[in-house]
């Protein structure tokens, strides 16, 4: 089977490009690009499957704890961005105006200077945004957590394809005898 450029590579191959050889490696549904080595411009470079196949051991961390999520967890996601918001800040702004003007000029507060009934909702809710902060900032370490711990995991498999690649160059080395 042979791609053109702009198609999607329907398998996680090594593909050679039938003009230079140049091998290149694609995961599967990449959009396929021109032969960087090539220069045919005329539209008739494709790139010729190979019996090389590619395993990627690379994971989306952020996918499968999204996935994994509570409804829970995902509550507390949406009200912490919601607090994160300029938006919640507008609303605490009238909020407060409105309460402070509605006190001080009505002839029957419910909430007369210095203000303790404002003073104690306020509290309260800080203590609640507070919790739904820490609980999304848990989330937020797992998730970093498990990249780093991901990150780890490739550099050591990637040393050890190194050391492979080195030692396979060692082997077939041969210097030069002088004479």
């Amino acid at each position: 089977m042979s791609l053109k450029p702009g198609q999607k590579s329907p398998k996680s191959l090594i593909y050679k490009c039938s003009n230079c050889g140049n091998l290149q490696a694609m995961i599967k549904n990449e959009v396929v690009q021109h032969c960087e080595f090539c220069t045919d411009d005329n539209g008739k470079q494709t790139w010729l499957e190979t019996d090389k196949k590619i395993v990627i051991i690379s994971k989306d961390i952020k996918k499968m704890i999204t996935e994994t999520k509570t409804l829970s967890d995902k509550i507390s996601d949406k009200i912490t961005q919601f607090c994160g918001s300029i938006f919640f800040v507008y609303i605490h702004i009238i909020w407060f105006g409105i309460w402070l003007i509605y006190n001080i000029y009505a002839k029957n507060p419910f909430d007369p200077y210095p203000f303790g009934m404002l003073t104690l909702v306020v509290s309260l809710e800080a203590i609640i945004l507070a919790t739904f902060i820490m609980i999304s900032q848990n989330q937020q370490g797992e998730i970093t957590d498990l990249r780093s711990e991901a990150d780890y995991q490739t550099d050591l498999k990637t040393e050890k394809k190194i050391a492979e690649i080195l030692a396979i160059l060692k082997t077939s080395y041969k210097p030069k005898k002088k004479k």
